[in-house]
C-alpha cells in the first residue's frame, strides 16, 4: 500500500557518492561439471504450456493448469529476444504490473495497487522482509539481480500468504537463476546513454549427483536528469534556497554489483546471495554540493536438504539468514549547512518445514512449520544540530503454521484450500535515545490479535484439455513498519480466471475484485527552525479495486511471436469519496518478434494511464481542507526496439536495443519525499549496445 516516505526520524531520505563495487568476474573454476541445455518454452506448442510446471505458487512442481491463479511466465529466451536491459525493465513488461519512481525507491504496482504487495523469491528462497517494524526497508533492494543471470520468471498474482507468510499480498514472484537445462555459462559486457553500462559473468555445470551455478554482474548509470523548471510549481521554485542544484543531471547516480552462487548435491542445497547498491536520490529538496547518496548492502544465505520417504511421502527443511544495511550516509538538502546522515541494520532468522504427502493418485497436501526471528533492528539518524538519535526495536519472533490441500474431485475438476496461522508477538517494543537532550523514550504496542487466520480456496474445471476455468478466492495480510501499528494490513480477493490454448495462441481472461483495509497513510515533515519532526498515521483505510486482464499470445508462423496484455481496474475508497492515488485505469503491453537466420527483430511498448498523486492529509493548505501533493500526470507509452544477433545456441552474440524509442515523456506523480507538482520525470531514450560469449 501507499507508503512512499519510509524515514521514521529526524533525517529524511538518504544521500550519496558512486564508488560501489563490481563483483569480480570469474574466468576460470574446475571442470567438475559439464553444462546442459534445453529447448526453451518458447519453443513449446501454446496447447503445452497449461501442462508446464512451475513450484513457487505451492512450493511443490503443479503444473499451470492447478495452480489456483493467474500465472505469466517470462523465459530466458524471451528475455534475450527483447534485450531488457535490468530487471525493472523486465517487470514493466509484465501484465499488470507498473513501477514508480521516487529516487530512492521502486514501487512496484500490481493491477492498480502500489506498494510492498508483492513478494520475491529467487530460487525459491523468499528475501529479506520487505516491510519491518520501525525501519526503512526500500523493496529496490529486491531488483538489484542481473538480467542476464535470470533464467526463468514465474509470476503468481493473487494473495499468496498461505504459502508464503505476510507480504506475499498481491502475489509472488520467483526468479530462477540456477536452471542449467536452460543456460549454462557465459559472459557479457554493455555500454549504453546516460553513461550506462553492465558486466556479467556465469559459470555453472551439473552432473548426476549435483550441480554449480555463479553469477557475477555490476552495473551503473547517471540516472535520471530532469530540470527543476520542468518539474516544479512556479511557488515551489521561488522557494529554492541560493545553491541548490537546479536539475537532476549528476545526483541520481546509481552503482549496483551483485554475487551469487547456487549449489545442490543429492538432497543438500544452498543459496549464497550479495547485493550491494550505491545510488544518489532526491530527499525533500533539491542538493546542494555533491548531493544525497544511500548505499544499501543485502546478505541472503539459506540452505536446505530434502529426504524422500517414500514416493508418497517428502520433507524438505530449509535454513535462512539474512542481513540488510541502509547507509544514507550523506544527506545535502534543505539548507546548505545541514549534516545528516541515517544507518539501520536488520536480521532475520529463519526456519521451515515442509512435508509433502500424495497418498492417492488424485490428492496432494503440504503441511509446514515456520519460525521466524527479526533481531538488531536499529536506526541511527543524525541532522546536526537539531537531531541526533538512536532508535531500536526490539527483537521478536513469529510462528506460523500451515497447509494446503489439493484433490481431483472427479476427472476435470480439482479443488484447492489451504490455511495459515501466523502467531504474532504479544508487542512490539521500541525506544529512541536523543542525544542531544539526553533523553531516552521507551514505548511498547500491544498486539490486539496475536492470531492471524489467512487462507484460500479454489476451483479448477478443466472443459477440456485445452481450456480450464479457475474460480479462486484468497485473503492475505502485510506487515505494516510503523512500530506505532500493530495490525497489519489485509486483502480479500475473488477471482475468475479463464485459460484457453491451440498449437499456435493461447488466451487468457480475469475477472478480479480485491477489498484492501487497514491501509495505512503516513506523512513527515521536519521543521527546520525547532527540529522536530512530525510523522502522522492513520491505518483506516479501505479500497476496493475491481477489474479485468486479458492476455493473448499468438504464433501464426514459427519464427514470429505476437503477445498483448490489457488490464483495466477501478479503485475505490470506501471511506471517502476521494480517488485513490497511484491508480492507473488501464495498463497495456505489446510485444512481437521475428526471427530470420541469426537475426532476432523484436519491438516491445507499454501503456501507463494517468496517474494522480496521493493526498495530503496533514498538512493542508487549510484545516480540514484536503488537496493532493501534486497534479495528475498524464498517460504515456513507452516503445522499445531490440535487434538480436546469436548465430549459435553457443558462441558469439550480440545485441542492440533502444527503450523509450520516441523518447516519451515520463512522469512520476509527486510524493512526499519528491513533492514535485507537476510530478517527476522519468528516464528519456536509452539506447543499450551488448556483446557476450555463451560457453
Amino acid at each position: 500500500m501507499p507508503n512512499h516516505s519510509k524515514h521514521e526520524i529526524p533525517c529524511p531520505g538518504p544521500l550519496r557518492r558512486a564508488g560501489s563495487l563490481l563483483p569480480c568476474l570469474l574466468l576460470a573454476v574446475p571442470c567438475l561439471f559439464g553444462p546442459a541445455r534445453a529447448a526453451d518454452l518458447l519453443d513449446l506448442p501454446f496447447d503445452d504450456l497449461l501442462q508446464v510446471e512451475v513450484a513457487s505458487a505451492g512450493k511443490r512442481e503443479a503444473r499451470i493448469r492447478d495452480i489456483p491463479a493467474s500465472v505469466t511466465i517470462v523465459t530466458r529466451e524471451e528475455i534475450a529476444r527483447y534485450g531488457y536491459a535490468t530487471l525493472e525493465d523486465l517487470l514493466r513488461n509484465v501484465p499488470g504490473f507498473f513501477i514508480l519512481d521516487n529516487t530512492e525507491e521502486r514501487f512496484i504496482g500490481n493491477r492498480g495497487t502500489v506498494g510492498g504487495g508483492v513478494q520475491f523469491l529467487v530460487n525459491g528462497i523468499a528475501q529479506h522482509p520487505s516491510r519491518q517494524k520501525g525501519l526503512t526497508v526500500p523493496e529496490i533492494a529486491r531488483l538489484n539481480i542481473p538480467v542476464e543471470s535470470i533464467d526463468r520468471i514465474e509470476v503468481i498474482r493473487g494473495p499468496m500468504s498461505v504459502i508464503y507468510g505476510n507480504n506475499a499480498f498481491l502475489g509472488v514472484v520467483n526468479i530462477v537463476t540456477n536452471a542449467l537445462d536452460i543456460s549454462g555459462s557465459r559472459l557479457s559486457v554493455s555500454a549504453g546513454s546516460r553513461d550506462s553500462g553492465q558486466a556479467f559473468a556465469r559459470l555453472g555445470g551439473r552432473s548426476r549427483e549435483g550441480f554449480l551455478v555463479l553469477n557475477a554482474g555490476g552495473w551503473r548509470t547517471d540516472g535520471l536528469d530532469g530540470a527543476y523548471t520542468d518539474m516544479m510549481s512556479p511557488a515551489q521554485l521561488a522557494a529554492l534556497e541560493p545553491g541548490m542544484h537546479r536539475d537532476l543531471d549528476g545526483d541520481l547516480w546509481q552503482r549496483r554489483g551483485s554475487l551469487d552462487l547456487s549449489a545442490g548435491w543429492r538432497g543438500l542445497t544452498t543459496d549464497l546471495r550479495y547485493s550491494d547498491m550505491d545510488y544518489g536520490i532526491y530527499a525533500f529538496t533539491p542538493a546542494f554540493d555533491k548531493g544525497n547518496g544511500l548505499r544499501l548492502k543485502t546478505l541472503h544465505a539459506a540452505l536446505g536438504y530434502a529426504y524422500r520417504f517414500s514416493d508418497t511421502l517428502g520433507l524438505r527443511l530449509t535454513g535462512i539468514h539474512s542481513q540488510e544495511t541502509y547507509d544514507a550516509y550523506r544527506l545535502d538538502f534543505l539548507v546548505a549547512w545541514l549534516d545528516g546522515s541515517q544507518k539501520q541494520h536488520s536480521r532475520r532468522w529463519e526456519l521451515e518445514l515442509n512435508l509433502h504427502w500424495q497418498p492417492l493418485e488424485r490428492l496432494n497436501a503440504l503441511f509446514g512449520y515456520r519460525w521466524r526471528r527479526l533481531d538488531h533492528l536499529d536506526n541511527r539518524a543524525r541532522a546536526r544540530p537539531f537531531v541526533v538519535l538512536d532508535d531500536a526495536t526490539a527483537d521478536f519472533q513469529q510462528q506460523d503454521l500451515f497447509t494446503e490441500i489439493d484433490y481431483a474431485l472427479v476427472e476435470r475438476l480439482r479443488l484447492v484450500g489451504g490455511a495459515r496461522l501466523t502467531r504474532l508477538p504479544a508487542s512490539y517494543r521500541f525506544s529512541r535515545y536523543k542525544h542531544l537532550e539526553q533523553t531516552l523514550t521507551e514505548t511498547e504496542v500491544a498486539v490486539s490479535d496475536r492470531n492471524l487466520l489467512t487462507g484460500r480456496v479454489g476451483a479448477l474445471w478443466s472443459l477440456d484439455s485445452s481450456q480450464v476455468l479457475k474460480l479462486i478466492w484468497g485473503n492475505a495480510a502485510q506487515d505494516v513498519d510503523k512500530f506505532r501499528i500493530s495490525d497489519p494490513e489485509r486483502i480479500e480477493t475473488l477471482e475468475l480466471n479463464y485459460v484457453r490454448t491451440r498449437p499456435t495462441w493461447t488466451l487468457s481472461a480475469s475477472l478480479f475484485e480485491n477489498r484492501t483495509s487497514n491501509i495505512v497513510r503516513t506523512i513527515q515533515t521536519l521543521n527546520p527552525v525547532t527540529g522536530d519532526y512530525v510523522v502522522a498515521f492513520d491505518n483506516s483505510g479501505r479500497w476496493r479495486t475491481q477489474g479485468l486482464e486479458l492476455i493473448a499470445e499468438a504464433r501464426p508462423w514459427p519464427a514470429l511471436n505476437l503477445s498483448l496484455s490489457a488490464t483495466w481496474q477501478r479503485t475505490d475508497d470506501l471511506r471517502s469519496a476521494l480517488e485513490p492515488g497511484y491508480s492507473p485505469s488501464l495498463l497495456l503491453k505489446l510485444k512481437a518478434d521475428y526471427r530470420r537466420g541469426p537475426f532476432t527483430y523484436a519491438t516491445y511498448a507499454h501503456f501507463v494511464d494517468r496517474l494522480e498523486s496521493d493526498w495530503d492529509f496533514v498538512s493542508g493548505p487549510v484545516e480540514g481542507v484536503v488537496e493532493r501533493l501534486g497534479e495528475s500526470v498524464p498517460a504515456y507509452w513507452n516503445l522499445g526496439l531490440n535487434l538480436r544477433w546469436e548465430p549459435a545456441s553457443k558462441g558469439v552474440f550480440a545485441a542492440l536495443n533502444v527503450s523509450n524509442l520516441l523518447d516519451a515523456e515520463i512522469r512520476y506523480p509527486a510524493s512526499e519525499l519528491t513533492d514535485f507538482a507537476r510530478g517527476l520525470i522519468g528516464p528519456g531514450r536509452i539506447v543499450t549496445a551488448t556483446l557476450g560469449y555463451a560457453f
